[in-house]
Order: C-alpha cells, then structure tokens, then sequence
C-alpha cells in the first residue's frame, strides 16, 4: 500500500488531493464560490463527520493499509515540494474512507431525486453512469475457461478517471483500476478471480414525505422535534480573501430534509448514510480464492446498487444484483415518496444477500448486463420482472425491449461459439451498430443513389476508417423527428429518406475533407493538448447510433472529442493464474512531459486495442521495464 500511494502521487498528486477535497466538501476554500453547492451537498451527506468518527473501528489490517498509503503519498509530497499545491490538505487516513463514502453516493443521490421528481420537485440530477460487463463460461471458449469484460463507463476527467494499476504483496496480488487517493483497485482481478459491475441494482434509497410544523414533525400521533445540525463552509473569494458560510441541515429519524414543497418536506433515508465498510469489503473480495469467499465479502453489503459479475479459475460465472436493500412493509412503494408521518413505512431490516436476485453458472453459458433488466442478461432468460412481483424493489426495472447497446452485445453473445480471446476483445470494442441493418433495407427500397449505394453496403460497424459511418451518421441527423430511432418507424416516407439521402451527401462533400470517414470527425485525445486521433464507435444518440463501445462526445473546434465512455476497458482470461489485457482511454499520468500523459489514447484505445498486463509474468514484465524504484516501508 505505501508503494501504491507514492505511485499515484507520481502520476497524479493534484487529483488525488482534489478527490480528498471533494469527499470532505472543502473544494470552495481552494478553488472558489463555484464549488459552494458540491461542499454544501457532501456536508449533508456527512461524508467527513462518519469517516472521522467510525475510522477506529475499522479491523487494524485495513487501518494499517490505509496507513501506510497515506504515508506513501507523504513521502512523494516532500521528495517533491515543487509538485505539491499550496491548497494541498492536510492528509489524514480517514480521507481515504470518506473518499469511498463520496464515489458511491451518486448512485444513491440518483435514486433519491428520481422519488423527488415523481412528487413534482426538480432537483439537480447526478451525471448518468454507465458500464458493460460480459462473462462467457468456458463451454462456449477457445480455452475451456472463462473469459470477463469488465467495462465502466464514467468521465475520463475528474474523480471517477480511473488510475491503471498492478499490486502485488503478501496474499493481495491485483490487476485493475482504481479511484485516485483509494490504495488499490475497485474492479479488475485477482489471483483467482474477477469483478465487474455495472449501474443498475435494487432500489436501496427511499423519499420519505414528512409532516413539519416549525421544528417538530410528526410522527404516528406525537410531534418530535427536528435534530438541528450546522456547519462551516470556508469559500475563497474571486478577490483572494476568505470569507465563512454556516449551513444548517434538519433531520426528521428518517434522515436528512433535501426538499420542501406544500408545506411537505421530503427526508432522504439512504441506508449506507453510517457506514463505512466499503474498502474492508473490497479487500475481501481481492482476497478470496474462489466464489463462496468473494459471496461472503459481498454479504457485508458495503457496495452501491450494482450489477456484479465474478468469474473465477474453478470455471464459475456469477451475477448478483447488488445493493444494501431495506425491507419494507407490504403495500408500500419505494419508487414514489412513502408517508413519513404514519409509520406504516418504516424500514423493516436489510435483506441479507440470500435474498437478492443471483444467476450462477447459466444454461446459456454467457451473460451480460449492459445496463440492462436480468430479463435481457442472456436469451431465454428465466429473469423477467414477473417473477419478482412480490419484492419488484429488489428487481427494479420495468418491463421493455433493451437498449441498443445491451441488445447490440447479447445478439454477438448468443451467436457466437468457441469465443478466441482477440473475438472477445473485439466484442469488448464492438463499434457494431444494433438496428442498421433495417434502415439499410429501408433506405434501398426508397433510393438508388450513391450515398444510399453506399450506406445499402455498409458493415454496419461505426469503424473509424469507415465513409459509410460517416454518411450514416449524417443521414440520421437529417431525419430531424426521426433521427434517434434505432429502427425505422413506419410513418417514415420514400420521399423524407431521400431527402435526408440528399442532405447527407451534400454535407459530406462540402463540409468535410475529401475521403473524409467516420475517424476524421469523431477523435480521442487529452482536452486541450491539440493532439487527437480517430476513433471507432460510440454512444451517438442524437442519430441512434449508441453501439456496444461506449464514448460520449464534445464538440471541439472542427471535431467531436471524446469525454467519457470506456474508462478502463479489461478482458480477463481467466486460466489459473488468469492472463489479461486492459487499455485507458488517455494516460495514465498527469504529466504533459510524460510519454504516458496520451499514449494510450495514440497508441492503444484509438486503435481499439488493449495490452496484456503481465499479470504475475514478472519475467515478461521485466522486458518492457522503462525505470526501477526501490522504497523503503518502516512503520
């Protein structure tokens, strides 16, 4: 661990103190009034308050751990003064707990402003989180193992830019990405197994609609009074002076007030708000040696709501759809605000891990949850929402056709049979587009001319060197109403498919270079460097183009620059010990003079490539050594 902090210093010392600023809410006293309103939301959420308070009672080998990373970072910060910020905080190792605490909390921000919008309010949404995961069984592998896509989908600047890392000692040996400032990876794989996850999971949070009357609510038939808290806010002014804010927050018993409306106000109850678990349950899943032990750290419930996926060495592969869930009463709707004041809603427990939905080992011998329902994880999937009328909270999501990126990887799933690991890669960076093969049908029964021509024999993948994607991609935004249907709809006339024919071409022949492809507008590359280079696929909704590789896109001068998507794409051979390959969709290091600051977004993801890791190949490792750094640990 003291290793894994002074390397990550060395690549990227400001995000990692930033990401400790952000989990405190203390970003406003470096960096300005701008950051008052993330401040004012991690204080409510008491991000610092529980990790300072709880950190002791961690096991000592996590504490320990945590430790000696921070003493890592520290020992870089004074080889370094000159890289070390003047806003750098203070370190302190319950930030690295905090941290933890702040990185899952969108997801239950999510749940709680979707009830929140369903009672008429409109809260500021949390960023969309997406990811892929895939695991084929050895029965349908070249090998005779299992093979995994573990595949997130964040933004490759801020918090969630995933750090690329090995890390080996003692029984922990892991290959994987991590968040800046946490001592080892969240998803990756270890010795005999893999993790992956992906945004999805049981509804875990719930809005509960309180009765207030100055500072008493109700509750059942008695008026309690409200629990008052109040905090300092310190902002640096455009002018360089400091000036102090005080916040005070209400909570009724359910938890924190986050909205009025009506003479309602509305508390959030989010049942991770005391804990602080998470990087001990991690430590136990990178631990365990088969399936049986990685479900016992599962069983901690530490992990946000998630769709989780393991493979192992012993031929297994597991789905688990993840999350620490209340009970509640019978009658009572988790997706809609619930009566706070009556008491008919009160949380009942938490459901164990025996009652969340699990798949082990499927007769199909693959699955995959890109997003998507336990429905469309696998054909002829026995998951449908039917199923779990009893319970829907811990199935939670409604009946429907997938999206086109999940339906897209389960129709290659489903096809394909004796899986070599350069098909599963290609899959893991599929730019295939699920739906072009109607609209090329549509768009020969309308035209004849050259662009339809063309587009009529397309592969149907959005590949960088391809002028066909291009023209598609045009031709769909010509459609205006129609242009972000994935199929054609039936009120789409000949006569509207041959102008939007028309446009197209014209745009492709005017506003682009000659021989322009699909790689000419769409790039990857640092933001702001002048350095980009063509890119295949993408998650190009505007024109129903959303293919199983993920990017999203910015427009930046005469291109559009990827921003987010594929973060940390891995393929996980998993042979005993597994074999694997991972690419970031940049660099994994800060430094503009560094030859790592873009080369994996030149040399690698650009070229829908990934390299092997040399996973416990110290050997193979050892030939492609650029330095060598010895430190010394003395506790």
């Amino acid at each position: 661990m003291f290793a894994s902090g002074y390397a990550q210093a060395e690549d990227r010392l400001e995000e990692l103190l930033k990401n400790y600023r952000k989990a405190e809410g203390t970003m406003s006293e470096a960096f300005g009034p701008q950051w008052f309103q993330h401040d004012y939301r991690q204080r409510l959420w008491r991000h610092r308050e529980v990790a300072r308070a709880k950190y002791g009672t961690l096991p000592a080998h996590i504490r320990s751990g945590l430790e000696a990373f921070q003493k890592g970072v520290e020992l870089y910060m004074r080889r370094h003064p000159e890289q070390t910020p003047p806003w750098a905080p203070k370190l302190e190792p319950w930030m690295q707990v905090a941290l933890s605490r702040f990185i899952i909390w969108g997801w239950h921000e999510g749940e709680i402003a979707s009830e929140l919008q369903r009672a008429g309010i409109r809260p500021e949404l949390p960023a969309y989180r997406g990811s892929n995961q895939m695991l084929v069984a050895g029965s349908r592998t070249s090998e005779g193992v299992p093979y995994a896509v573990i595949d997130p989908h964040l933004s490759w600047y801020g918090e969630f830019r995933f750090y690329e890392m090995r890390i080996y000692g003692g029984e922990l040996a892991v290959s994987g990405a991590t968040i800046v400032g946490l001592p080892f990876p969240s998803l990756g794989h270890n010795r005999y197994l893999s993790l992956a996850m992906t945004t999805g999971g049981p509804d875990t949070s719930d809005v509960f609609e309180e009765v207030v009357e100055g500072d008493k609510y109700l509750f059942g038939k008695q008026w309690r009074a409200l629990k008052t808290r109040t905090d300092t806010i310190r902002v640096k002014n455009p002018d360089g002076r400091y000036s102090e804010r005080k916040v005070e927050f209400q909570h009724t018993h359910h938890g924190p007030i986050v909205a009025r409306k009506d003479g309602k106000a509305y508390a959030a109850a989010i049942p991770y708000d005391e804990e602080i678990g998470l990087i001990e349950e991690m430590h136990q899943i990178f631990h365990a040696r088969n399936l049986e032990e990685a479900k016992r750290a599962l069983a901690m419930l530490q992990l946000m709501q998630q769709n989780i996926m393991i493979g192992t060495v012993q031929g297994d592969i597991y789905y688990l759809r993840n999350g620490r869930v209340p009970v509640r009463p019978r009658g009572c709707d988790p997706s809609q605000p619930l009566p706070g004041s009556t008491g008919a809603c009160e949380w009942q427990g938490i459901h164990p891990l025996s009652d969340l939905l699990q798949v082990h080992n499927p007769p199909q011998g693959y699955m995959q949850n890109n997003n998507t329902s336990p429905q469309w994880m696998m054909k002829d999937s026995p998951y449908t929402p039917e199923r779990y009328r009893d319970r829907f909270y811990l199935y939670n999501f409604r009946p429907g056709p997938p999206a086109q990126r999940p339906a897209m990887t389960l129709q290659q799933l489903d096809e394909a049979k004796h899986i070599t690991v350069e098909k599963m890669i290609d899959i893991a960076f599929s730019p295939e587009v699920y739906g072009a093969a109607s609209w090329q049908e549509r768009i020969r029964r309308a035209d004849s001319g050259a662009l339809a021509r063309m587009l009529a024999e397309w592969n149907r993948r959005a590949e960088a060197e391809s002028r066909a994607a291009l023209g598609f991609y045009l031709f769909k935004l010509a459609l205006g109403e129609h242009s972000r249907a994935v199929t054609p709809p039936e009120t789409l006339t000949d006569a509207e498919i041959r102008a939007a024919l028309a446009k197209a071409a014209e745009q492709l022949e005017r506003q682009f270079p000659p021989r322009a492809t699909f790689g000419t507008l769409f790039r990857v590359g640092r933001e702001g460097s002048g350095r980009h280079w063509p890119v295949s696929g993408g998650t190009l909704s505007e024109a129903g183009m959303a293919t199983p590789r993920a990017i999203s896109f910015v427009r930046s001068g005469e291109v559009m620059l990827g921003r987010g998507g594929q973060s940390s794409t891995q393929i996980v051979i998993l042979k005993n010990p597994p074999e694997s390959y991972m690419v970031l969709p940049l660099g994994n290091s800060d430094h503009k003079d560094s030859p790592h600051y873009d080369d994996q977004a030149e040399k690698l993801f650009s070229r829908s490539q990934a390299k092997p890791t040399y996973f416990l190949r110290r050997s193979e490792l050892e030939k492609h050594l650029e330095s060598r750094m010895t430190l010394e640990w003395n506790p």
